[in-house]
């Protein structure tokens, strides 16, 4: 592990880390050792609160550690937990507003997946008072700068986790345009957030909130079903999260609609290409992995961690959704597509993330 000297941290570790005394992995163990929460990568933090939002759904609050940044409203952190003796990491959407977390409190909305390792240990085993490893705010599913008088909300589950600390942020720094969430839920019980939605409609004129319930109304997204909820919805700069299959429906009637510079979305699990990107079915393309000199195959629209996993080799991955960073690889040769925007690379020796990147030919990997 390499450690460095990194924003929010004291200024003598920065002088050290640059003059070579300072051994940063070496450090970092020790200061673990002593305490958790002196960690240089990942400080551990005592949950504060925990907040039922519904039947399967918590928030957990926070006090983060000293070099935690300042967080912007959309971005999401890595939350680690030791399980049967090892460190498990994902990454969960901030809830709250930056204005509260100024001061010194955190939020983190964490619903109960069904096979998720990290997410029902947070359900079942942390309480008030535990404590749990945190790594710093990043992402960039952020708000225009400035916000435009126009915005579309669109969320579905547990991506209204992000969308809700943006809300936020707006209505406390007295915004003055429109906004509309169309919120899709499975049913009444399944409302993230709806006590605070609805109040915050009630207090803001310029905030409408449509409650789309799939089991109660059979209301799901489509082309009509927009048209009628949300008129002007071509006039607005929308903002998008949700589970894979509901967003590349949805990604997809933009882009037939040329809109696409108007939508900015984060996945909620793994991106799926549009159809307009697709690759014939059977398409196949070898990646070269220079390190050991194996070639493995790789599927048309098959994302390279995938084809690396088949393969039976482990690289490193987080989030799986292009949104951590972790699984970051360097690309020696071969055209590439971003599984999220369908733009095709063939620059050499760039950095891509191998969960975001299907190979359109023949691939040679710095793996």
């Amino acid at each position: 592990m390499t450690v460095t000297a990194t924003a929010g941290q004291p200024a003598w570790t920065h002088s050290l880390f640059r003059s070579g005394w300072l051994d940063g992995s070496a450090l970092n163990f020790f200061l673990e050792e002593l305490n958790p929460a002196w960690s240089l990568v990942r400080p551990a933090v005592r949950i504060r609160q925990i907040i039922e939002e519904t039947h399967d759904t918590r928030s957990f609050v926070f006090k983060p550690a000293w070099g935690f940044g300042r967080a912007i409203a959309g971005q999401h952190v890595g939350i680690g937990v030791d399980i049967d003796g090892r460190r498990h990491e994902r990454r969960y959407s901030i809830s709250n507003a930056p204005a509260a977390q100024a001061r010194g409190l955190v939020t983190i909305t964490v619903k109960r997946e069904p096979n998720g390792k990290v997410s029902n240990h947070l359900h079942d085993r942390i309480k008030v008072g535990d404590r749990v490893f945190v790594s710093p705010p990043q992402g960039d599913f952020v708000l225009p700068s400035p916000a435009p008088q126009k915005l579309l909300l669109i969320a579905a589950g547990s991506g209204i986790t992000p969308l809700m600390a943006q809300l936020r942020s707006l209505l406390s720094g007295r915004y003055s345009g429109s906004i509309v969430l169309l919120n899709y839920v499975r049913s009444q019980q399944d409302r993230i957030f709806g006590a605070a939605l609805d109040e915050l409609a009630e207090h803001h004129p310029q905030l409408s909130v449509h409650w789309c319930l799939e089991k109660e109304n059979a209301e799901r997204f489509s082309a009509s079903q927009l048209q009628q909820r949300v008129p002007d919805y071509a006039e607005r700069f929308a903002l998008l999260c949700g589970p894979a299959g509901f967003m590349q429906v949805v990604r997809q009637h933009w882009h037939e609609q040329a809109l696409d510079e108007r939508l900015r979305f984060e996945y909620f699990g793994t991106p799926q290409p549009l159809k307009s990107d697709d690759k014939p079915a059977g398409v196949a393309a070898h990646i070269a992995l220079a390190r050991s000199g194996r070639s493995i195959s790789a599927e048309a629209n098959q994302s390279a961690l995938a084809a690396l996993e088949a393969a039976g080799e482990t690289p490193s991955y987080g989030c799986r959704m292009g949104i951590c960073q972790s699984c970051r690889c360097r690309k020696v040769s071969g055209p590439v597509r971003n599984l999220l925007t369908g733009a095709v690379s063939h620059e050499p020796n760039e950095e891509i993330q191998l969960c975001i990147s299907a190979a359109e030919d023949d691939l040679v990997l710095d793996y």
